[in-house]
């Protein structure tokens, strides 16, 4: 079960080691003092330097050293109109026994060519991954590849298609990776080579003979699938990639495993080839505050967790999780139980939260776990939200989320059911503040010495006020930087350079710390350039 986790200063990955301690009488006491503060200085723990230019979010806690009048909160996405994408070309509308079947879905990927802006997207209908292009990420086109006919299929045929544009990769031909689940024909053998690799394989009773794949592209159009799955399957999947070591994180759904409580919930997998995958661990699992939220809803019963779209930014990762509300009967939602003779199954809402990492391993909930990305206010996403791109793209001074947005709930059919393709947006760091209200709050960081000198903070004040203090390694106000010198008011911008009276540079190579004073407004990150 994932929870906030208490704060620490933990920056630079320096090992903190803890102070000697002495036994001494109390009529010893005063002899004592300077040998123990000879010690205590020897064994004090180094400070963490601050990249030059690296963000810290407010996402978590971990650079909190304390907190006074301030609440972290949660901004939902802006959301327009209407969806980016529908199904309308004939490839993508299915019809049988006469019902219309319109379904889209980005369990896939949007890429963006830093160089000149343009937007790929791999996305996916009822049975293949299909391929579009847009010069401004609204207004998209479907190029006809003819790889796979006219139209604009690509040859991966993989459910829930994950792709990442692999920059660690030497050879041009796998320049591009992807992951995905196929129910392909039983192969006892096949199966067996795979629960051979794991230890925790018994769950696996999958009636679909479902399993979890990997595919390399030059071009990203014509793939290569690995003859040989990688893991046990079900059927959503994500893939990462870590900035720094270049392994690769796959997050994917179980159902059954017996190490948690219910059906649905999400498993991470590491590999540094592709081809041989760490035992996978739980990762997101509901806990009894979920079950609890879900039961206040008409029929409601417990929580599942459909899957995690994780990323790394600003020197740690993000995560849009799907929280699956389960229903029962159907007819508590939809008022029936079945449509043209088809029965409902699973029913529920899903909604997105924000989790939050530092290693990309092991993951926390942020805040009050309301929703990130909610349902509504428009029909096209008010039933449920399915999936999401396995990461966001930054445009400009926005972070943009494209997801599969839903007019019904879970246990929908069609026609009543339609799927999309819909956009999220936030400002930059803007998924999650530190907020105070008409009372004054302030926050305090851990000790850290800048590798840069100019701070500057995304912030929105544009009516309230925001102070800087910075205090040296005793918590004393270091002179020249009191907080009434750096005062900003009604102002409102993703980055407001600090300044104070008699200085714009912080004081430089000595440990310092940060307290922020605010009132009436909302401070999302801040760095030091």
């Amino acid at each position: 079960m994932l929870s906030e986790r208490p704060s620490r200063p933990t920056l630079m990955n320096h090992r903190h080691q803890p102070f000697t301690s002495f036994l001494v009488c109390l009529g010893a006491l005063t002899m004592a003092a300077p040998l123990l503060a000879q010690e205590a200085n020897r064994e004090r723990p180094p400070t963490p330097l601050l990249k030059k230019g690296e963000k810290q979010l407010f996402v978590d806690s971990v650079m909190i050293r304390s907190k006074q009048g301030v609440t972290r909160v949660i901004h939902p996405a802006k959301k327009l109109e209407k969806p980016v994408l529908t199904a309308e070309m004939p490839w993508e509308v299915k019809i049988k026994d006469g019902i219309i079947d319109k379904r889209v879905n980005i369990y896939g990927t949007v890429l963006r060519d830093e160089k000149t802006g343009s937007f790929r997207m791999w996305y996916a209908d009822a049975g293949s991954v299909l391929y579009a292009t847009s010069a401004d990420g609204i207004s998209w086109e479907r190029p006809m590849l003819k790889v796979a006919g006219e139209n604009n299929e690509t040859n991966l045929h993989l459910h829930s298609p994950s792709i990442i544009e692999d920059k660690f990769e030497t050879d041009p031909k796998k320049r591009y990776k992807a992951v995905g689940n196929a129910g392909m024909d039983r192969d006892d053998a096949k199966i067996q080579r795979l629960k051979d690799k794991f230890e925790m394989v018994d769950w696996y009773r999958d009636k679909l003979h479902r399993l979890y794949y990997a595919a390399y592209s030059a071009d990203g159009l014509r793939w290569t699938i690995d003859p040989e799955p990688i893991l046990l399957g079900c059927d959503t999947i994500t893939l990462s990639q870590d900035p720094v070591t270049g392994e690769y994180l796959a997050f994917h759904k179980r159902q059954g495993d017996p190490r948690v409580v219910g059906i649905r919930h999400v498993f991470l997998s590491v590999s540094k080839d592709m081809k041989h995958w760490s035992e996978p661990h739980p990762v997101h699992v509901a806990d009894e505050i979920d079950n609890k939220a879900t039961r206040k809803l008409k029929g409601g019963t417990y929580s599942e967790y459909y899957n995690l779209s994780a990323f790394a930014y600003a020197g740690q990762w993000l995560g849009f999780v799907t929280h699956f509300r389960r229903v029962e009967p159907p007819s508590a939602l939809f008022g029936n139980d079945e449509v043209n003779g088809q029965k409902r199954s699973a029913t529920g809402i899903i909604d997105v939260q924000l989790v939050t990492s530092r290693d990309g391993r092991h993951w926390d909930r942020c805040s009050d776990r309301s929703p990130v990305i909610p349902l509504g206010p428009h029909a096209y996403d008010a039933g449920s939200i399915f999936g999401l791109c396995n990461a966001p793209v930054f445009v400009g001074d926005e972070l943009w989320m494209y997801y599969t947005a839903a007019t019904t709930p879970h246990g929908g059919l069609a026609p009543e059911k339609e799927q999309s393709i819909a956009l999220a947006k936030w400002r930059v760091d803007g998924l999650a503040s530190m907020q105070a209200k008409d009372k004054p709050g302030s926050i305090e960081t851990h000790d850290f010495i800048p590798q840069g000198t100019h701070l500057s903070v995304n912030a929105d004040f544009g009516k309230g006020r925001l102070m800087v203090e910075v205090l040296d390694a005793d918590g004393k106000t270091v002179p020249g930087f009191e907080k009434e010198a750096s005062m900003i008011e009604n102002q409102d911008a993703v980055k407001l350079p600090i300044r104070w009276k008699n200085s714009a540079s912080l004081p430089a190579g000595i440990p310092i710390r940060l307290r922020f004073h605010l009132q009436n407004g909302d401070l999302f990150s801040y760095r030091i350039d």
